[in-house]
């Protein structure tokens, strides 16, 4: 029985290489070509697709390698420029909200300094898992379905946890929410 899965486990491997040598490079252009990345990223979400196929090859049944590539680096750079595009929309808000904050008074200032602490506060008093999803949603900008898929729940379950989490941080905002009702 050991000789076996060891023998899978070489059979995989195998596998693996000749698959790397084959579809590697395609894959980077496609990546490259397609999405406009540089080619190092491609290479890293190459790399990243790969690293899933090989978790994959000895549990479950892949009936179309390339195919199985392919989409899973096309779903990878769909990922990274959704996370590249909330990244600059969220520095671009920085710095204009850095620029109408240099013409606030003194009162608005605090009053925003206020906010972004009872933010954090309610993030921080959070479930740990309650806090990611809302993270991966607003800040990450995926979707409950690929959230779904990536922290292999249901769309559901993280629906309910991101509601929650909106609501801990509305609840935060509310005037007297330290005080015991």
């Amino acid at each position: 029985m050991n000789a076996s899965t060891s023998m899978a486990s070489v059979n995989i491997g195998k596998d693996l290489d000749y698959y790397y040598g084959e579809y590697r490079q395609e894959l980077c252009r496609y990546a490259a070509q397609k999405f406009g990345i540089a080619y190092t990223e491609a290479e890293d979400v190459v790399q990243s697709a790969f690293a899933r196929l090989a978790t994959m090859l000895g549990t479950s049944k892949i009936e179309n390698v390339r195919a199985f590539l392919y989409r899973t680096v096309h779903n990878a750079c769909i990922d990274l420029i959704r996370r590249r595009q909330v990244r600059e929309s969220y520095s671009q808000s920085k710095q204009a909200d850095d620029a109408e904050l240099n013409h606030l008074g003194p009162e608005r200032t605090a009053l925003s300094q206020q906010f972004v602490q009872l933010i954090s506060q309610a993030l921080g008093l959070m479930p740990g898992k309650r806090r990611k999803l809302l993270l991966m949603n607003r800040i990450d900008g995926l979707s409950y379905a690929e959230i779904a898929r990536r922290e292999d729940l249901s769309e559901t379950v993280v629906r309910k946890h991101v509601s929650k989490a909106l609501a801990d941080c509305q609840k935060a905002l509310r005037p007297g929410s330290g005080d015991s009702q």
